[in-house]
């Protein structure tokens, strides 16, 4: 009887500590955020992630009124700011702003990643980036149809760079070859500066480029760009047709980046984190600042967030088994 007593006040005394720290839960979900958030980007500083990525924080430290702390976590194609954000406290004070290939590539390149989608929560896209199919300046196609007819009477001859096996820019090269039913030779470069370089010098034959680093080359007549990868015609390319509208419809093709925080995160806090980004990316001036540098801003849910990163999973997935590619 002694011990049954013992066993209740033990079970009240427990009922009456979550009870107490109930509330303390729910306050801390209400006060969110009460301190300085850490966006985790994983990559090197100075590139179009941490562009975007500091974008965002300054307007999201107006937005919410707290400090959004930048931390550059490069490495393992994503993998190492991805791990450390999904092993996080699940409190909103450190979130992921990543491409979307951190989800919809990595994982069916490599199996021992330490994490996986179900590991986040998703919060809301932020932008597109948007790729152009370039060629060097005296290449003899000058369309994308002569492209394709010059691909078939040469296959294997046309070099095109990548910036590296496995990467966003490499399965486009592959989705351009498919769709034109061409036998590409993809060299596979250490990132986008050096592939550039050799498109400048006229070393390699076609890339495909983010806009970002495409517009001003082919504005300043370094190379030629023959159609952009878009499902629509981009503004800081008015006159570069789409793949689309030269009647292959497969081929388009983008990344994107997006917030996401760990799995487990209170609702509440992802909610107001996720009506904040929705609050920005909807904003005229980010609209500017993000087609400044050749991105489109994107607005949407959590839900067309998951939707995205599932179907493009689905996408890539499929196109990665199917030609056999390995990561580096």
């Amino acid at each position: 009887m002694h011990a049954r007593r013992h066993i209740l006040a033990l079970a009240a005394s427990c009922t009456a500590l979550a009870a107490s720290l109930a509330p303390a839960a729910t306050q801390a979900q209400d006060n969110w955020p009460s301190k300085p958030i850490t966006m985790v980007v994983p990559y090197p500083p100075g590139g179009t992630s941490d562009v975007v990525g500091r974008q965002l924080a300054q307007r999201l430290r107006e937005e919410l009124g707290q400090v959004v702390v930048v931390d550059n976590k490069a490495g393992a194609a994503t993998a190492i700011g991805a791990t450390l954000v999904a092993r996080a406290p699940k409190d909103g004070y450190t979130v992921l702003l990543s491409a979307g290939t951190t989800f919809t590539v990595n994982p069916h390149l490599n199996d021992k990643l330490q994490y996986k989608l179900e590991d986040f929560e998703p919060v809301a896209p932020v932008c597109t980036v948007p790729f152009a199919f370039v060629v060097k300046k005296d290449f003899p196609a000058r369309t994308l149809k002569e492209y394709a007819a010059y691909a078939k009477a040469n296959p294997g001859k046309i070099n095109n760079a990548t910036n590296g096996q496995g990467s966003m820019v490499h399965l486009l090269g592959e989705l351009i070859a498919t769709g034109l039913d061409a036998k590409m030779t993809q060299v596979h470069y250490k990132g986008a500066a050096p592939a550039t370089m050799d498109m400048i010098g006229g070393v390699i034959d076609s890339n495909v480029e983010a806009l970002t680093n495409a517009v001003p080359n082919v504005n300043a007549g370094q190379y030629r760009a023959l159609a952009v990868l878009s499902a629509e015609r981009q503004p800081l390319m008015p006159d570069v047709p789409t793949f689309r509208e030269l009647g292959y419809p497969d081929v388009v093709g983008e990344t994107w980046y997006a917030v996401f925080v760990p799995v487990g995160t209170p609702q509440p806090v992802v909610d107001k984190l996720a009506a904040a980004v929705r609050k920005i990316t909807a904003s005229p001036s980010f609209a500017e600042a993000m087609r400044k540098i050749g991105n489109e801003p994107q607005t949407g849910s959590p839900a067309d967030l998951r939707k995205t990163t599932l179907a493009q999973s689905q996408q890539w997935g499929a196109l990665i088994k199917r030609l056999n590619i390995k990561a580096e």
